[in-house]
């Protein structure tokens, strides 16, 4: 089990193979720092993305999508932003090393079944729905979703169980905002809400 969390937490508590602390916020730099070395090594599941994926590179791309729009020519710095987003360029951004990279993208892509799970971390600050997507682009690139040990990428699955709840009333509040701003809405509520 491999931990990359920028705490060291009871997740692990000694059961972990390896920690490996990351800056804050800066999960989907790792990610595309390993989907490079995983494509440029031929890592990734050829015959999965050819399948199952539209968008990983020029074959799967919808006709109607620009030149290099696809997810190979990003992470290969082919796209509009011109970036190859290589290990070295990763680890400017996260603190997590080049040769760690390179290192745990080789494992992630040799490695089936391989299950890629996410904390709630990576998704509790602005933003972190892009961190959420690029984690789960992990389990995609080495095929294993939808196989015995694999996993989506996503959160474990979970369960409820039923209890009675009190019943809810109408909100008469309309406005909403998103849920990492709710310490700006204490400061500046009426400005983010339109009603100055």
């Amino acid at each position: 089990m491999i931990i990359i969390d920028p705490r060291y937490t009871d997740t692990g508590a000694g059961r972990e193979d390896e920690w490996i602390p990351i800056r804050p916020g800066t999960d989907a730099a790792l990610v595309n720092g390993l989907a490079y070395v995983m494509i440029t090594e031929n890592l990734v599941d050829q015959a999965f993305l050819d399948k199952y994926c539209v968008g990983y590179d020029e074959k799967t791309l919808p006709a109607s999508a620009p030149k290099n729009g696809h997810y190979k020519a990003y992470i290969l710095g082919e796209g509009p932003d011109g970036v190859a987003k290589t290990p070295e360029w990763a680890s400017q951004i996260t603190g997590v090393p080049a040769d760690k990279i390179i290192k745990l993208a080789r494992e992630i892509g040799s490695t089936k079944p391989a299950f890629i799970s996410q904390g709630w971390g990576p998704q509790r600050h602005a933003n972190g729905e892009i961190a959420t997507r690029a984690i789960s682009m992990l389990a995609i690139l080495t095929g294993n979703v939808g196989i015995n040990g694999g996993n989506s990428g996503a959160r474990e699955g979970s369960y409820s169980l039923p209890f009675v709840r009190m019943p809810t009333l109408e909100n008469p509040i309309q406005t909403s905002i998103s849920m990492f701003m709710w310490t700006d809405a204490i400061e500046r509520g009426p400005e983010m809400t339109a009603l100055a």
